[in-house]
């Protein structure tokens, strides 16, 4: 669906049909924006491998933090890959875990095999012997701006649900024209039915860190 149809499924679900309207185009689009964003964070629905300013770390010898993209939610895989030599696959651990089984690795100088993905950042397992690219896959959220413009990255399939996050939104202004807590409430819970709840950002990285990494066979 483009803006300008969900703009128009908001409009109609909350009677808000002849101007001057109780919400604008501007606040239904931010409002719609925002959802997306929510049912990325939710369901983890965009996954990206290809685009370089988001998937492609240059990495400097001697340098071990990176910084990460501002979009990316959670990182399924890294692979690094020296000047000139092959891509190794990095195991996404933790502190604690990099602390237990490499003691030393905050000054280990070597072909990085291990990264921690920090709240914005990226640390390696070692200090990095030598210059590289790091290669991400990651689930992320969308990167367009909520404008006039805007679109949602989405598959179609999910669009229609975004409209239940901008009637809680809707619903929930201190206006008393068109404030209503039940139907807030209802749009809420219908949204949270689709996407699901927000995860604890603690507990998800926790859950990515440390899990087993391997390549699954479909038969």
């Amino acid at each position: 669906m483009t803006n300008e149809e969900l703009v128009a499924l908001v409009r109609l679900d909350t009677d808000d049909l002849v101007e001057p309207y109780l919400s604008s185009d501007a606040a239904i689009i931010q409002w719609l924006a925002e959802a997306e964003q929510e049912a990325c964070i939710r369901s983890r629905l965009i996954y990206d491998a290809t685009t370089p300013e988001v998937c492609s770390i240059a990495v400097t010898a001697g340098t071990s933090v990176y910084p990460l993209h501002e979009s990316i939610i959670d990182i399924a895989r890294i692979a690094f890959t020296p000047t000139g030599g092959t891509a190794v696959v990095l195991y996404l651990t933790d502190m604690v875990e990099q602390d237990r089984t490499h003691p030393d690795w905050r000054t280990t100088v070597d072909v990085p095999r291990q990264a921690i993905h920090l709240d914005t950042s990226l640390r390696l397992g070692c200090i990095p012997s030598t210059n590289g690219t790091l290669a991400l896959e990651c689930y992320r959220l969308p990167t367009s701006y909520a404008d006039e413009s805007w679109a949602p990255e989405i598959g179609a399939i999910h669009h229609r649900h975004l409209a239940q996050w901008a009637l809680y939104r809707c619903y929930s202004r201190p206006d008393p024209e068109i404030m209503n807590p039940k139907k807030a409430e209802i749009a809420l819970s219908e949204f949270t039915r689709v996407f699901g709840l927000r995860p604890d950002a603690g507990l998800r990285r926790e859950t990515w860190a440390n899990r087993p990494q391997f390549n699954k066979a479909v038969w």
